[in-house]
């Protein structure tokens, strides 16, 4: 039978200054048995604790450590009734998705998105009281391209990259927002990549991406009312 699983990924997070890391694949296990797997690694933080900050133990001990460490409940050889069945349901795990389970997903990811873009303005405005402008700035462009691809999404419009999100906002949705070819919403957001992070352009950026992000709400709260 088909086995619903969860892919671990490790060692990504925000560095601040708008700088990040991407997590790395460890290992790929039976959803069932995630319980198990973080408590094996904080079992093994704990037992090796040390001043370091788990992405900092991470890289001290490596990928192939974590794939060693939690390859036992990676192992389907023995597979249980209960692995078969995943979280939340209580028949067996199938990979069809129905319509009604399709739906469901769609409007969750829409409205977290949208929750997302909010949070990402709050942390904008965090970020420029300290004085972090290159921060700030990074956040306001998160929310917007957050709320972008809400509406895109809302729009039937499935996009999963950033240029994407870009690109297919100025080709669905620019003109209902005023963007035209020359003045598009790709270059509104982007400029962020030409232009120095200082108050000015942080004052001047954070007002309109909070701005826009309002307007995209609206726009889609006028669609659900339809």
């Amino acid at each position: 039978g088909t086995l619903p699983a969860l892919q671990l990924l490790l060692g990504g997070g925000s560095l601040g200054n708008g700088h990040g890391r991407i997590a790395e694949k460890v290992i790929k296990f039976p959803s069932k048995r995630i319980l198990d797997v973080l408590r094996t690694l904080f079992n093994d933080y704990e037992a090796n604790e040390t001043d370091e900050s788990f992405n900092e133990y991470y890289d001290r001990k490596g990928n192939k450590y974590f794939y060693d460490l939690l390859k036992p409940l990676a192992d389907t050889t023995a597979v249980i009734e209960a692995d078969y069945i995943d979280w939340g349901n209580e028949g067996k795990f199938k990979t069809a998705i129905g319509v009604g389970e399709c739906a469901g997903v769609m409007i969750d990811l829409v409205a977290t998105l949208l929750l997302d873009a909010d949070e990402k303005l709050k942390l904008a405005a965090v970020s420029y009281s300290n004085g972090a402008w290159g921060d700030s700035i990074y956040h306001s462009y998160a929310a917007t391209i957050h709320a972008a691809k809400a509406l895109l999404i809302e729009n039937k419009v499935h996009c999963n990259t950033h240029i994407g999100i870009l690109t297919d906002f100025d080709k669905h949705l620019g003109a209902t927002f005023g963007f035209t070819e020359t003045d598009n919403f790709q270059g509104y957001v982007t400029r962020i990549n030409t232009t120095p992070p200082n108050e000015s352009f942080a004052t001047k950026y954070n007002n309109e991406m909070a701005e826009l992000v309002e307007k995209i709400k609206t726009k889609y709260n006028d669609l659900k009312k339809i």
